[in-house]
């Protein structure tokens, strides 16, 4: 997964066919197992590109997109957000829009 430095560079990012974008912070304690579960998920998702953001370095990304809790996961199709899902990730709702996209 990518890393997302900057409010610009996630602008670019989301200007794509889709793009799924994990929001934590560096304290989370529920974000790293939840991130490493997202990598491992997306290996059967090559072609669909994955970042993570973390928001005390991004900080205009929380207030713009109204991240409140974290872990937050934003999937995004031409600069539109299609789904979220926060704290407690449905991995099977991600895979069923994945293959509606996909398919």
């Amino acid at each position: 997964m990518n890393k997302i430095e900057n409010y610009e560079e996630f602008l670019k990012i989301i200007k794509s066919d889709i793009s799924i974008i994990i929001a934590k912070t560096k304290t989370c304690v529920v974000c790293k197992p939840i991130s490493e579960k997202l990598k491992i998920f997306m290996n059967d998702y090559p072609q669909i590109p994955s970042y993570e953001l973390y928001i005390e370095d991004v900080e205009m990304f929380q207030g713009q997109h109204l991240v409140f809790t974290v872990p937050t996961i934003l999937v995004f199709s031409n600069e539109k957000e299609i789904l979220r899902e926060s704290r407690f990730i449905d991995f099977n709702k991600i895979e069923r829009l994945f293959g509606l996209y996909l398919n």
